[in-house]
């Protein structure tokens, strides 16, 4: 195995196979496997319904987004066109998506009738524009804006309304996630790492894999309530 630096960024060389930005394709693939993890796990709990469904698709989807994100994104870029990246841009947008409509689905019961239903509308059509412009500009912008206001907006603000509605625990631990996606928020668009080899996006991969492992924990206490029956 040979250790090389191309542009910077590091790489290894295993045989004629380059691998670029190693680091952040474990970290990618520790994402996905937490997400794949989930999803297996909650798929199987005894609690029918919507509620499950649309939190087994967050997890399904998402890991799909970090796992191609890590093989299309980082590893094997540098022999792709940049439209590779789409795949995994557009799959954690979608996530996002599912998520929210699984607190709203949650929050229906405790607001007006009809409430949800307006905001599910809205959120479909920021996550249609969100998508449309991602694919048109090739940019990640509308992943990061629409992953704010799926995750802070509506995922925030449903789960603190739902808590002091009922002292759920679960949507406690969706709040949790959210600060620390804030926080890996923070480190990605600053760019914090520690080394090349340890960078921005390698530290803001394991903080949102701690997030997704928090966001399984208050699921499938959601899904053990009666609230999400």
């Amino acid at each position: 195995m040979t250790v090389l630096l191309y542009n910077i960024i590091p790489s290894v060389e295993i045989g004629d196979l380059r691998i670029d930005e190693p680091t952040t394709v474990v970290t990618d693939l520790l994402l996905a496997a937490i997400c794949f993890y989930a999803f297996f796990r909650i798929r199987h709990l005894n609690s029918p319904g919507r509620i499950k469904r649309l939190f087994t698709y967050y997890f399904l989807t998402l890991g799909l987004g970090a796992l191609s994100g890590g093989i299309l994104g980082h590893a094997f870029l540098y022999g792709l066109r940049p439209e590779w990246q789409l795949v995994s841009w557009i799959l954690i947008i979608i996530s996002i998506a599912f998520l929210a409509h699984a607190l709203l689905e949650l929050a229906k019961p405790l607001v007006r009738p009809g409430l949800t239903r307006w905001i599910g509308i809205i959120n479909v059509l920021i996550l249609s524009f969100a998508i449309i412009y991602t694919v048109w500009a090739v940019v990640f912008s509308p992943v990061k804006y629409y992953t704010i206001f799926g995750m802070v907006v509506i995922v925030g603000t449903l789960s603190y309304y739902i808590h002091k509605k009922t002292g759920s625990k679960g949507v406690v631990r969706f709040m949790a996630a959210i600060r620390l996606g804030i926080i890996s928020a923070f480190v990605f668009s600053y760019e914090w790492g520690v080394s090349p080899w340890f960078n921005h996006n390698d530290i803001s991969h394991i903080i949102l894999s701690i997030a997704s492992l928090i966001i399984y924990k208050g699921a499938v206490l959601v899904l053990r309530s009666p609230l999400s029956t």
